[in-house]
């Protein structure tokens, strides 16, 4: 319901997010009373999780920092009045790209306002979809020199206005900044949890800052494999690797939804759960 007047369902343009089914994320978790997400990345299926308890981890601390920032209490207003005073224009990209690159490697304190200030610049201002990728604080200002399409100064102002909706959202959350492995190894198998693990993909994930081989695919699946209590929802494309590592003969069920390449074309998703959809 928080989201229900923002036009931005994202809080970053994160590359492979899952905006349009973000829904059912949120339906088959329904009932948990503590859901950990030990992938962030754009935050699409914050909204529609209703636990008590809300665990939200990325590595990438810059997301995880313009969380933070958007739903304090003190620094979310403070942030949206900044970023509303924002011209869009190349120079206001160029500096917060700069300012991103150039920030030291991870950060002792979060919230960070002037992070998250930089990073919501970087990624709203500039090109849609590359929150999260190798080339997220690479490129210039989105000029559009025809009517056709969305306007890219709009959907920065759009995404401003959202911050009030978010604030809301996030403000239901904790949030750390650890390896998914880490994450998932102090996650509790316990009746009344639930896990939505969206992994980079195999193949798709590729163009990720953080990106998974396919020993890493492996390791996840054997980690997810152990949690029979907590209710697990994982999100991929349909792929062979995936496939293998969970079949219907290692207890896994298969939703098939369709989802959106980052060109707005028809693509195949699946959310597999360790548990049926009756039974959740």
């Amino acid at each position: 319901m928080e989201m229900a007047t923002a036009k931005i369902k994202a809080i970053a343009p994160w590359f492979g997010g899952n905006r349009m089914l973000a829904e059912e994320a949120g339906k088959l978790l329904a009932g948990c009373e503590w859901i950990g997400v030990p992938f962030a990345g754009g935050m699409s299926e914050l909204a529609h999780f209703t636990a008590r308890t809300i665990l939200v981890n990325d590595l990438h601390f810059h997301v995880i920092n313009l969380a933070m920032t958007a739903g304090d209490p003190v620094l979310g207003p403070q942030l949206y009045r900044r970023l509303r005073r924002k011209l869009f224009h190349q120079d206001e990209l160029q500096a917060a790209q700069r300012a991103c690159i150039d920030w030291p490697q991870g950060i002792d304190e979060m919230p960070d306002i002037d992070l998250a200030e930089a990073y919501f610049v970087s990624q709203w201002m500039g090109r849609s979809g590359l929150a999260g990728t190798k080339d997220e604080f690479k490129g210039n200002l989105p000029i559009r020199w025809s009517a056709g399409g969305g306007d890219s100064a709009v959907r920065y102002r759009s995404a401003v206005q959202s911050l009030l909706a978010w604030r809301r959202v996030l403000q239901r959350c904790n949030f750390t900044c650890l390896d998914g492995f880490a994450f998932l190894a102090k996650a509790k198998d316990a009746a009344g949890h639930g896990l939505y693990v969206d992994a980079p993909w195999p193949d798709d994930g590729d163009g990720y800052k953080h990106r998974f081989t396919e020993a890493d695919q492996v390791s996840l699946a054997n980690v997810l494999h152990r949690f029979r209590h907590t209710r697990v929802v994982i999100r991929y494309a349909d792929h062979p690797q995936i496939r293998a590592l969970y079949g219907l003969d290692l207890h896994w069920q298969w939703h098939h939804l369709q989802g959106r390449t980052q060109s707005n074309g028809a693509k195949a998703e699946v959310l597999i759960t360790n548990f049926a959809a009756g039974d959740a």
